[in-house]
């Protein structure tokens, strides 16, 4: 007999919520990887560069709980999802046209302000999806499986295509998955509500409590270490000697590791309690940040770092959202799901962004992915204390 998780989560409309993963994160591997290459071909400095990739995180501070608010307030998630694609579709075809460097930063500003919806959004209208049918921990894997794959495509296409015709094919390239992405949106619908519409109660107070503060605390360490992956990786390789289409190709071992642990996701979940998970993954985190630093030249090595990806992302991802169930559910989903956003890829994002760019310039990029390391190992102590004073289970609980 099937477990009660997995029974239920059969009916789960996987293939909705999956378009939208595949849509979202098509436009994530095309940016990700290549979007540092492409302000270099700019003719951008590292300093410029590093300034340029913290305001795809600085929006992220206030932006997602904004767009949470007004979600929770309007009851609607897909109508507001709908607006930002197609205003982000909009943005982004005007961008082959910017060229100075003071308009490229309104740009990114109110480009990634628009975006910054996208995630919490869909993430808060997934779980809360999942959760009606007990079916989190077995069923979001395989959701989240789909936005793996349009990254892989994505960071291979955008590869061999400015391997061929240049870095400065990158706007088009983007402007393409936001409009796949705007296409799957259309076709979105809101979950039903639980229950008779009330007054949303307040989220702040809950950040007074130490057990969620420890936890924010831990999430933003995490996303201040991924600044040297998510700022400085591909030019770190490029200056290694690293082909562009090799770039892509550690990208996409990446993510194909963390497209086997979302596979078998629930299977983790149901044998390891939620502490050691979520304190782990920060500790092979400050290995594989160490390993990439001072072992960049190392081709084998590197590709061999790239499966950490599935613990230091999609372990870290999928634990992180099942922690935050813990406090933030039913009508908090969107303004706990936009806080933990904001704090982690926004702010902790940001100063790793400003942090590792310093760092690069001025000690090399070496000790920018030791800084990465380092930070990583506080978020271990960070997550292990986020557990302080409650009970352990010998399994944890399912959904």
């Amino acid at each position: 007999m099937q477990p009660a998780g997995q029974a239920a989560g059969a009916r789960v409309p996987l293939t909705r919520f999956g378009l939208f993963y595949l849509g979202y994160y098509s436009y994530v591997g095309v940016v990700s990887p290549y979007v540092s290459l492409f302000f270099a071909g700019r003719g951008f400095s590292a300093l410029q560069i590093g300034v340029l990739m913290a305001c795809f995180q600085v929006t992220r501070i206030a932006g997602p709980y904004l767009w949470g608010w007004l979600s929770d307030v309007t009851h609607t998630r897909v109508r507001i999802l709908r607006f930002t694609a197609v205003c982000a579709l909009l943005a982004f075809l005007v961008v082959p046209g910017v060229h100075g460097y003071g308009a490229m930063v309104a740009m990114m500003l109110g480009l990634n302000l628009i975006t910054s919806a996208m995630s919490p959004l869909g993430d808060a209208l997934t779980i809360s999806t999942l959760r009606r049918h007990g079916a989190f921990d077995h069923r979001y894997g395989r959701i989240r499986m789909f936005g793996s794959a349009g990254f892989i495509a994505a960071v291979l296409l955008g590869g061999a295509l400015f391997e061929r015709v240049g870095i400065d094919a990158f706007p088009w390239l983007a402007s393409a998955t936001l409009a796949l992405f705007t296409l799957v949106v259309a076709g979105m619908r809101d979950a039903p509500e639980e229950g008779p519409r009330t007054r949303p109660p307040p989220a702040m107070p809950l950040l007074r409590r130490a057990d969620v503060a420890w936890f924010l605390g831990a999430s933003f360490l995490m996303m201040f270490a991924h600044a040297a992956l998510y700022v400085f990786y591909s030019l770190y390789l490029e200056r290694l000697g690293y082909s562009k289409f090799a770039i892509g190709v550690m990208w996409t071992i990446g993510v194909v590791a963390e497209i086997v642990f979302f596979f078998y996701q629930g299977r983790l979940f149901a044998r390891v309690p939620l502490r050691a998970i979520l304190a782990g993954t920060f500790l092979l985190a400050a290995l594989r940040f160490g390993l990439t630093g001072y072992f960049g030249q190392l081709a084998w090595l590197m590709a061999a770092v790239q499966l950490l990806h599935a613990a230091t992302f999609a372990a870290h991802h999928s634990a992180s959202l099942k922690r935050l169930q813990h406090w933030f559910a039913g009508p908090l989903q969107g303004r706990g799901q936009a806080l933990y956003t904001g704090i982690s890829y926004g702010l902790g994002g940001t100063l790793g962004g400003l942090a590792m760019g310093w760092t690069w310039k001025a000690l090399g990029p070496e000790h920018t992915f030791g800084l990465a390391a380092l930070a990583a190992l506080l978020g271990a102590l960070c997550a292990w204390l986020s557990f302080a004073g409650e009970a352990r289970p010998a399994l944890p609980a399912a959904g």
